[in-house]
């Protein structure tokens, strides 16, 4: 009976710290590809979008008096100057174009908007030409799924609404779908429509760190393993460790496409070709993000494994990270370790977990089992008092330790 109240109350007090858990939202973006059965009038309503922000940036331009006004106040001022009222006064500026779909029109004004305030706020010359992507907002898409979509397209006499085919990876069922835009890559057209999620975990790291959150830390290395993870309580004692490897292999790829470049540039130099090599740069580009996309990913499932709250990663000095990018390579595992922080920030947000960036100054020179100082030997390291081990491992504790006593600093001092 004891050990059955003990359970209810468990799955109780569970309930309610899920009920009242500070809660938040990411927003990630899918890249579908664009099947559509004419894709001419893609092109149409590209060209279309285009004149009708080139029409509303060289009407603002016109008006100075508006530039420092809001966009909401710009977007209405343009409207009155460019649409017939409703009492049938007639605009001075009226469209050439003549009626335009209205969220068509104000994506158009903001478009325009936005780029004369930058261009004064940076106090740089107008350009005169905007390159714009058409978003489709409410009133031009309908019946959104993973596999289809409805979109109101111009066919260069008036808006049809097409069925067009979509291809790519399954929305999450919890996520909202927002308004998609249109982004042409080569000969194909893509959609990338931004689908908004809840955030099940939306604490600060003050707040993760009071109650005593695990953490993670990361220590990127230029050897056959990408990352050393380390998983610590909130007294710093060491749980779990993890290495994420394959960078290796990862060289080893880039280091043949590179070969065959160089083998194909005697044959490419006399060519006409805008890119030379094309698809060997873009096999090392889809090589890296795949790599980048792998690890993080394994750190993650790493983390959430082990209910790790917060990743802490090394912050080190933008001089010395511009020098070790430099010889470490374009393509090596440490040089994919920029990628690796990118993916990292959005992807844990997304899980409810926090990354938090830490100095490394001193952190190579200390055991991190009884402080002492070390002597490194290739990827190992020697303590004064006789401790031994892997020294990217005694980097990440170092690290993930710092972090902490630096929170505990400031409440004690608070």
């Amino acid at each position: 009976m004891t050990v059955a109240l003990l359970k209810y109350y468990e799955r109780n007090q569970q309930k309610s710290q899920t009920k009242f858990m500070k809660t938040g939202y990411s927003i990630r973006t899918w890249r579908m590809r664009l099947v559509c059965p004419e894709p001419i009038w893609l092109a149409r309503t590209e060209e279309y979008f285009q004149n009708v922000v080139e029409f509303y940036y060289h009407l603002l331009r016109q008006h100075e008096e508006l530039w420092n006004s809001s966009l909401f106040d710009i977007q209405r001022s343009l409207e009155l100057l460019t649409l017939t009222g409703r009492d049938g006064r007639q605009p001075t500026n009226p469209l050439p174009m003549g009626k335009v779909p209205v969220y068509l029109r104000r994506a158009a004004i903001n478009k325009a908007s936005a780029t004369v305030k930058s261009t004064q706020e940076l106090q740089s010359g107008f350009p005169e030409k905007l390159e714009a992507k058409v978003t489709f907002f409410k009133g031009m898409y309908s019946d959104l799924t993973d596999r289809s979509i409805c979109l109101k397209l111009w066919n260069g006499e008036k808006w049809i609404w097409t069925d067009c085919n979509l291809k790519g990876r399954p929305f999450p069922q919890d996520g909202q779908l927002m308004s998609p835009t249109l982004v042409k890559e080569g000969r194909r057209y893509l959609l990338n429509i931004p689908v908004k999620q809840e955030n099940s975990d939306a604490r600060t790291a003050k707040e993760r760190m009071a109650e005593g959150t695990n953490l993670c830390s990361v220590r990127f290395t230029n050897t056959d393993t990408f990352a050393v993870c380390c998983i610590l309580d909130e007294q710093g004692k060491q749980l779990a460790v993890h290495t994420c490897r394959g960078g290796d292999a990862y060289r080893h790829r880039c280091k043949l496409l590179e070969t065959r470049i160089q083998k194909s540039r005697p044959n490419t130099v006399g060519d006409n070709s805008p890119q030379p090599n094309r698809k060997y740069y873009i096999h090392l580009k889809n090589l890296s993000e795949h790599y980048a996309h792998q690890v993080s990913r394994e750190i993650l499932n790493f983390c959430k494994e082990n209910q790790a709250g917060i990743i802490v990663l090394p912050d080190y000095d933008q001089n010395f990270t511009r020098m070790a990018m430099v010889k470490s390579g374009n393509f090596s595992p440490l040089h994919l370790s920029s990628k690796i922080r990118t993916n990292l920030q959005y992807k844990a947000w997304a899980e409810g977990i926090l990354v938090l960036e830490t100095r490394t100054d001193g952190l190579k020179d200390k055991c991190a089992i009884c402080g002492g100082k070390v002597r490194r030997k290739g990827n190992e390291f020697l303590c004064e008092n006789g401790h031994q081990g892997n020294r990217f491992l005694n980097d990440a504790r170092n690290l993930g330790r710092k972090c902490q006593d630096s929170f505990f600093r400031r409440s004690r001092t608070k």
